[in-house]
C-alpha cells in the first residue's frame, strides 16, 4: 500500500490518502475482518511528539471504491499487537432483536425472576454477548465474569450539560456475574437483569463511576467483556460523506480479547455487532452460541 500524506497547515488535522490493490468487496462484506489490511486503512498519530494532530484521516482508493478511515489522538495499548487479535461482525436484524427480547423475558418468568421492564436492544445484546463470552471461554465455575460499559450522562446532570458542549460526558458502569450463572439456563435473564440495575444505578447516581479507571478495577481485566457503542449510534449515516450511506462501518481499533463493538446497522432497524477475541477457535465457539441464542 502507497501512503502519501497531504500538506497540512493545521496542527489539529492531519490528512493523508493512500491506494490499496486488496480487494474491497470482500473487505465491505466479510463477516471475518481482515485485520492487517483493515488496520492500513486508518492513519497512525504519533503521540511521542507533542504538539500532534487530534484527529487524522485517511482516503484509501481501490479498484472500485474507497475507505476513508478516522483516527482520533489516542494512544494505542502498550505492548499489544493489534493484529493478533481475532475479530468478526455479526448483524441482528429487527427480527433478531425482538425475538431475542421476548426470549429472555419467557426465561426470566420461567425461572421466577421476572423483569422489572421489557429490556432494551442494548441490555438484549449485551446480555447475549456476555453469556456467550462465558461459554467460549474456559472460566472456571465459580469464577466471577466482569461486564464494564459507558453510558452518556450529559442529560442527567444537574444542571444538564449545555446542547452546545461537543466534547466527552461519560460514566462507566460496571456489573459482575457468576460464570456458573452466565451458563445456566436462565443466563440470559439474569445478564439482563445486572444490566438494567446497573443502568438504575447510573440514572441515580450519574458521577458514581467516573472513577472507572480505578487500577483495582481493572486488576481482572482477562474476565471482563468490554462494550462499545450503542444501537443507536447512526455510524452509516454519520459516514454518508454526500456519495450514500457506506457499505461498510468498523471500529478497527479493537483491541481486548472480548470486546464488543454496538452500532446501528445499515439498514437503519437492526444492530450491528463486532467482537475481538484473542483465540480464533474461542470466537467460533462464540458464534454457534451467538446464533442458537438467536434460533
Amino acid at each position: 500500500m502507497e501512503l502519501t500524506p497531504f500538506s497540512s497547515p493545521d496542527l489539529f488535522l492531519l490528512r493523508r490518502r493512500a491506494e490499496s490493490d486488496a480487494d474491497i468487496r470482500r473487505l465491505a462484506g466479510d463477516e471475518e475482518h481482515d485485520v492487517r489490511v483493515l488496520e492500513g486503512l486508518v492513519p497512525e498519530v504519533d503521540m511521542t511528539q507533542l504538539p500532534t494532530a487530534v484527529l487524522a484521516v485517511q482516503a484509501t482508493r481501490f479498484q472500485g471504491g474507497v475507505a476513508v478511515g478516522l483516527t482520533a489522538a489516542l494512544p494505542s495499548p502498550i505492548g499489544e499487537d493489534l493484529t493478533s487479535f481475532t475479530r468478526r461482525t455479526f448483524t441482528l436484524d429487527a427480527q433478531d432483536i425482538q425475538r431475542l427480547k421476548q426470549r429472555i423475558v419467557q426465561l426470566g418468568e420461567a425461572h421466577g425472576t421476572p423483569l422489572p421492564r421489557p429490556p432494551s436492544a442494548f441490555a438484549a445484546i449485551v446480555a447475549l454477548a456476555w453469556t456467550c463470552f462465558a461459554r467460549c471461554k474456559p472460566f472456571a465455575a465459580d469464577d466471577d465474569l466482569l461486564l464494564f460499559f459507558f453510558a452518556d450522562t450529559r442529560d442527567r446532570l444537574d444542571p444538564p450539560v449545555d446542547a452546545g458542549y461537543v466534547g466527552v460526558c461519560l460514566t462507566g458502569c460496571m456489573e459482575t456475574l457468576p460464570v456458573a450463572e452466565l451458563r445456566s439456563e436462565r443466563a440470559l435473564a439474569a445478564a439482563t437483569l445486572a444490566v438494567q440495575d446497573e443502568i438504575n444505578k447510573m440514572k441515580d447516581d450519574p458521577v458514581a463511576g467516573w472513577n472507572f479507571m480505578n487500577p483495582t478495577l481493572w486488576a481482572s481485566i482477562n474476565r471482563m467483556m468490554n462494550i462499545s457503542g450503542s444501537p443507536g449510534f447512526r455510524a452509516y449515516e454519520i459516514a454518508d460523506f454526500g456519495w450514500g450511506k457506506p457499505r461498510r462501518t468498523e471500529n478497527i481499533r479493537m483491541n481486548g480479547d472480548g470486546q464488543v463493538a454496538m452500532m446501528r446497522a445499515s439498514d437503519g432497524q437492526g444492530v450491528q455487532v463486532s467482537v475481538s477475541l484473542l483465540q480464533a477457535a474461542q470466537m467460533d465457539d462464540f458464534k454457534s452460541h451467538f446464533l442458537i441464542f438467536l434460533e
